[in-house]
């Protein structure tokens, strides 16, 4: 393998990791690798980007922000892109950027430079989730996320909860002149955050509650802004720090935070400095008395506080050139290994969690370290009784970072993974492409929660108002163990519950009731059948048509479905041929739940894949999505050249361009629309049926480019 093999080799290897990173980051709220080694894996990207110019694509992480996009809220474009701030992590670093921002403002000129120019302001970097803000006349108008830069997620409802927004700038309120509040649009940056003690509190709340806790504050905000109930956004205590004015007549930052505080909101505390000693003296004087705080801080934000020079500076497609982050190092102590826990979360991962001898670190006495999984265990080559080096870098768990085998007693034993699941006894799986092991058995007692909150989903059974806390108590009280015991649930079960009235206690009642009414596919997608998805219980639901012919079919017939494959219909065929699976089955069939697919199978996009993007003007992309699989399509997540057509929508983002790019047709709502009721009136309409083409409507749509595009 030659050194170019070797590069590209390990470039991929790099894309993968940290794309999975950032997914899990944005949208799950997790963090599986520490921003460090993150950014260091960026870096080694840019590089290897940098020697071979063909691996850097519009999708890159290096050219683009990491998003925290999802489909149940609805889309807001930015005014001006809520870029992400570049990280440095040494002196060194930090020199290097402050040299190559002066010397872009020198380049510009003495007679454009502010007297202000070469100073920076400081600020503690909160470990939170930014949002965007717009007053309208001073009222709140919209809040949204950062999502992908370009466009946020709508969660104004959520943040009115958070009593450090304001939701009318009243100069009465504030005892300023009413000159001073911001007529038309004004806009304010900042960001969510949750205090330290309030963030305890919350997990010791949700331990009582029987719920899973949250691994750090940040992650906690970003999954509470995303709640679609706000009564319970409500109880997770979040504040609000703001730190910018995008479009501002102020001349300086330090200005726009005067106005901020002035206009009621609370800002960060700042310094000023003229020269990289200065800023990094001031960052190691907050870093050491960071743990003092009441919320947590993984760095110091150092921008140009000259706005004229900020807007002349620019940004590359990620980032300001005039703004950086400095990040703490984590902090690390060493202790001994006592033992090793294995836990089983709520899908069946097992994962290693360590025994420490209790030791003071970041401010707190640590006593537990997560492991990951055991690809980590064997990097380590953990052995019981070893002094490990322990890091918190915001986690609720730190993590073991190393070992220092030179003080390994004599005789240690290797930690080695567990053969059977340590609560239900099961054997446990480790299925190939995967670093997880796995207990599959759904019944097992660490699931059983997670098993009944995707049974009563939406997409399953959609029985309303059965939510997680609820089924927890049903749990816990011994109303349920199996998911047919919900349809066993009496009107007197539900009541006895705590905090359960008699109205909720009905609703809930004939929503099971109702439940029974639903088709086929829900049922088997909310059987937690492995790797069945929604797609493929539809397509074996409309294969099939009946569940005793699911039940009796063979692996082969199985696979032969369309999308089901290999790895889904030997699943589904090991399903139904285990007794403990079948029995349920059976039961839940003689109380009365769905065994026949009720709805059409339309093929007017048969052998079609679609993608959506952008907000579409009366349906959300779940709506969208739901009428195009109804009607033989598929949706994927990604535009490609085996993409057959783009719905588009207002503020539609980097897959229109790339669709454009491709020569992909690109469609609208209303034609979307048109096309199905064309179908529904013509029996024999079809994808590929090109007869009578002038009669059909809104066959011919534009992109954004104005060029003509047709799906047929």
């Amino acid at each position: 393998m030659d050194q170019k093999e070797i590069d590209r080799t390990r470039y991929f290897e790099l894309k993968k990791q940290l794309e999975e990173a950032s997914r899990l980051y944005y949208k799950d709220g997790v963090s599986p690798m520490s921003d460090q080694d993150f950014d260091f894996g960026l870096k080694e990207m840019e590089k290897l980007e940098a020697k071979y110019p063909e691996l850097r694509g519009k999708d890159s992480l290096t050219q683009r922000v990491g998003s925290d996009l999802t489909n149940d809220f609805a889309k807001v474009a930015h005014a001006v892109p809520m870029l992400s701030i570049a990280n440095v992590y040494s002196a060194e670093e930090m020199a290097e950027f402050v040299k190559a921002a002066e010397e872009g403002m020198d380049s510009l000129g003495d007679n454009k430079r502010a007297t202000s120019a070469h100073t920076w302001i400081c600020e503690r970097k909160i470990d939170g989730v930014s949002l965007s803000i717009v007053y309208e006349n001073g009222r709140l108008k919209q809040a949204a996320t950062r999502g992908d830069g370009a466009q946020g997620d709508d969660v104004t409802l959520n943040a009115l909860t958070i009593a450090d927004i304001p939701e009318t700038l009243d100069a009465k309120k504030l005892k300023i002149d009413p000159s001073e509040i911001p007529q038309g649009t004004f806009e304010v940056r900042g960001e969510v955050y949750m205090e330290r003690e309030a963030f305890e509190r919350l997990n010791e709340q949700f331990i009582l509650e029987g719920k899973k806790i949250f691994q750090n504050p940040r992650n906690t905000v970003s999954g509470s802004l995303k709640l679609k109930s706000v009564a319970e956004c409500k109880t997770r205590p979040m504040r609000f720090f703001a730190y910018h004015i995008p479009q501002s007549n102020n001349k300086t930052h330090e200005e726009n935070l005067l106005q901020l505080k002035r206009l009621g909101f609370h800002t960060n505390d700042y310094w000023t400095a003229d020269t990289t000693d200065e800023i990094m003296k001031i960052s190691e004087q907050i870093g050491a008395s960071r743990d003092s705080l009441p919320f947590e801080i993984d760095g110091m934000v150092v921008k140009l506080n000259d706005l004229a020079m900020q807007r002349a500076l620019g940004t590359t497609s990620k980032s300001p050139r005039w703004a950086i982050a400095y990040k703490f190092k984590a902090e690390r102590a060493y202790t001994p290994l006592l033992s090793v826990e294995f836990q089983v979360g709520r899908t069946g991962a097992v994962t290693p969690v360590a025994n420490l001898a209790p030791v003071r670190l970041a401010g707190t006495t640590v006593k537990r370290a997560t492991l990951h999984n055991f690809d980590e265990v064997s990097r380590l080559d953990l052995h019981y009784g070893d002094t490990v080096g322990v890091e918190k870098g915001g986690e609720i768990i730190p993590k073991i970072t190393d070992v220092k085998k030179e003080l390994r007693p004599a005789g240690a034993v290797p930690v080695t993974a567990p053969e059977k699941c340590p609560v239900c006894g099961e054997p446990l799986t480790h299925i190939d492409g995967e670093v997880i092991l796995r207990c599959e058995n759904m019944h097992c007692a660490a699931q059983v929660q997670c098993l009944f909150e995707h049974f009563v989903s939406r997409e399953a059974m959609n029985i309303e108002n059965l939510g997680p806390a609820l089924i927890a108590s049903l749990i816990a009280t011994g109303k349920i163990k199996r998911i047919p015991d919900l349809y066993r649930l009496t009107l007197e079960d539900l009541e006895s519950q705590e905090r359960m009235a008699k109205k909720s206690a009905k609703n809930v009642f004939d929503a099971i009731a109702a439940s029974k009414e639903r088709s086929l596919e829900n049922l088997l997608h909310g059987l937690g059948i492995r790797f069945v998805g929604r797609t493929s219980a539809r397509n074996l639901a409309k294969h099939f048509r009946t569940l005793e012919k699911i039940r009796t079919a063979t692996v082969e017939d199985l696979q032969n479905v369309t999308d089901v494959g290999e790895r889904i219909g030997k699943s589904v065929y090991d399903f139904f041929h285990t007794p403990l699976y079948t029995n349920e089955i059976d039961e839940l069939v003689a109380l009365g739940c769905p065994t026949e697919f009720k709805g059409v199978v339309k093929t007017l996009f048969q052998g079609q894949t679609a993608v959506i993007t952008g907000t579409l003007p009366s349906m959300d992309r779940d709506e969208a999505r739901k009428l195009i699989e109804e009607n033989g399509g598929k949706v994927s997540g990604s535009v490609s050249k085996k993409t057959s057509w783009v719905l588009a929508g207002e503020a539609a983002g980097s897959k229109l361009t790339k669709a454009n790019e491709l020569g992909i047709p690109v469609h609208d709502e209303a034609w979307l629309l048109a096309q199905i009721a064309y179908a529904e009136n013509t029996s024999e309409a079809t994808a590929d049926d090109t007869a009578d083409a002038e009669k059909k409507p809104a066959e011919i749509t534009q992109n954004d480019n104005g060029k003509q595009l047709s799906l047929f």
